[in-house]
């Protein structure tokens, strides 16, 4: 036996005839670092899963701490030191932060009226951890993405692993968020191993000792980051070196832009969180055949501006929301999607219980409408998902479930799509075909806005670009003014200006 803390030996997970992980066989000795790299549909979070217990092998032995715990549900692995977080953040969006940590701090009961001396210490401190201590009094669902993020780290240091699982930590992250999340991760003691599964190679090489990389669910290769990022077969499955991920700028989109009165026009949005601005006076024209992308950092207001064209937050008096020349202000969410608004929004929300098939038979657009689609039109887009359609989410890769959630909003035929952070979680191959089907729907006729934190796929698709920044609109500019000046941006916003690369 030897000193390993996690042992994973021939584990496989089968769904059908398919294959998601594919005799994997990892070991983690205690206080390690390590990584778990890949394409979209390699098997990772599906590794994740299985040793959090959420889902069982159909295969092989997990090994922990000397046990076989390949049965064990995921409570009893909980219990015994086994803590994770997710792709997306899995909160209590109601609770504050403090709550929200309390909860997991071992020894304290839900039931409770008064949380426990001790536990309310052990949930400031691993608020200060994680650098959350002024924001301990938010409610989860007001804080800006990357803090949720942290305070779902929080929750799970809360419980005293021994055994952290951290699923795409970095995703969605600025660069400076990233630096920190790296730096907190590092500075974590020898007596909690850490398994991380990041699409950022640049982040996985400041973290990890060791990476091990999958691909169809099987093992490539494990060796140090540095190893790993010079491996032939790793540069071509993951990086996609076999085709180019990024066009020339002269190959970017180049529709002219339809005179005349915009698809959507937005004039003096505002919008609030419990009284407080998060959005003021927002001006934003987009026309048809075009992508606007708006970025900013996180908590700039992105999502809140997506969500409130989409009339699923809402706005402030004297907002105007003009869709194809008709105020869709007042009216709800649902029936401006019928009206010709389509929302792919940040974490894809898709129906657990829903397969490909039935996803794709829920959107309807407005009978009085001209534009029409079907799913087999749909799907022509999305080869990956013929494959699929009898499959519900939790058996499709991450790539795979943003793609759905994409085609879903493309059934209804909308006349503007509307892309909340659409490249979280990708790879760097995923993210060429998402530019590509992108710019391929605007040249079709589409009206485009892109919320994006990647700043590199922003400028690969986007006519013109809107930052963000203090509640307001603050420069809107031709994307290829920004090609022509990168720096200028990546200044104000700390966000990536390259895709990540294999040097």
């Amino acid at each position: 036996m030897t000193g390993a803390l996690l042992r994973l030996e021939a584990v496989s997970r089968c769904y059908g005839a398919r294959r998601a992980v594919d005799e994997v066989s990892v070991e983690l000795r205690p206080g390690a670092r390590h990584a778990i790299i890949g394409p979209n549909g390699a098997g990772k979070s599906t590794l994740l899963h299985l040793v959090a217990g959420t889902l069982h092998p159909t295969s092989g032995r997990i090994l922990y701490a000397g046990r076989d715990i390949g049965r064990w549900p995921a409570h009893r692995r909980a219990r015994a030191g086994i803590a994770r977080t997710w792709q997306h953040p899995a909160l209590a969006r109601p609770l504050t932060a403090m709550q929200n940590v309390l909860v997991a701090v071992p020894g304290q009961r839900l039931s409770a009226l008064r949380p426990q001396r001790h536990a309310v210490t052990a949930a400031h401190t691993v608020l200060a951890q994680v650098g959350l201590t002024a924001h301990a009094a938010w409610p989860a669902g007001q804080l800006a993405y990357g803090d949720q993020r942290l305070l779902e780290i929080a929750v799970a240091l809360a419980a005293g692993p021994r055994l952290l699982l951290l699923d795409e930590p970095s995703a969605g992250l600025a660069t400076g968020e990233v630096t920190g999340l790296a730096e907190l991760i590092r500075a974590l003691p020898d007596d909690i191993t850490v398994l991380l599964v990041d699409h950022n190679l640049d982040f996985v090489a400041a973290v990890a000792d060791t990476v091990t990389v999958l691909h169809h669910g099987q093992h490539i290769t494990t060796g140090t980051p540095a190893q790993v990022r010079e491996h032939p077969d790793v540069r071509r499955v993951y990086l996609g070196t076999d085709t180019p991920i990024n066009p020339a700028p002269d190959s970017v989109a180049t529709t002219a832009a339809v005179a005349g009165t915009p698809v959507l026009r937005v004039r003096n949005l505002s919008a609030a969180y419990s009284g407080a601005p998060v959005l003021t006076d927002v001006t934003l024209d987009v026309r048809a055949g075009r992508v606007t992308a708006v970025v900013g950092r996180n908590g700039a207001g992105k999502t809140t501006l997506i969500n409130t064209i989409a009339g699923l937050h809402p706005s402030q008096p004297g907002t105007e929301i003009v869709l194809n020349g008709h105020l869709v202000t007042e009216i709800p969410a649902r029936r401006r999607a019928r009206a010709g608004i389509s929302l792919v929004p940040q974490g894809r929300r898709l129906f657990a219980g829903l397969t490909v098939d039935e996803h794709l038979a829920l959107p309807r657009p407005h009978p009085a409408r001209s534009r029409a689609v079907d799913a087999r039109q749909v799907l022509d887009l999305f080869p990956a998902l013929v494959q699929r359609r009898h499959h519900r989410p939790h058996q499709l890769s991450g790539g795979e479930q943003q793609m759905l959630a994409l085609a879903r909003a493309l059934v209804a035929a909308p006349d503007v799509l509307l892309l909340d952070e659409p490249s979280e979680g990708l790879a760097p191959a995923i993210v060429g075909q998402l530019a590509t089907i992108i710019t391929g729907l605007a040249a079709d006729g589409t009206a485009v806005v892109l919320a994006e934190q990647n700043l590199a796929l922003a400028c690969q698709v986007a006519h013109d670009i809107a930052v963000l920044d203090r509640a307001r609109i603050i420069r809107h500019v031709a994307t290829a003014d920004i090609r022509a000046y990168p720096t200028d941006l990546h200044d104000l916003l700390t966000v990536p200006t390259t895709t990540p690369t294999s040097s």
